[in-house]
């Protein structure tokens, strides 16, 4: 079931923006003396979270027009 429907360019502009977002909080999360503790831990979780969040978008049919 999906959560929303965008056009295909408006997909594309959310998944790269959420994929560049999950990989700073990965990597915040990764490297040693950044955080610790509970901070460590919810950047890493959420950074798990927006990587796959659009997988949950459904990509509207029809041509990408290119305003």
């Amino acid at each position: 079931m999906a959560l929303t429907t965008l056009t295909p360019r408006q997909y594309r502009a959310l998944d790269r923006v959420t994929k560049l977002v999950a990989v700073v909080l990965l990597t915040t999360a990764l490297v040693p003396g950044v955080l610790s503790g509970v901070p460590k831990l919810l950047c890493g979780l959420l950074g798990v979270v927006l990587g796959v969040l659009t997988v949950f978008v459904d990509v509207a049919d029809g041509v990408d027009s290119t305003d």
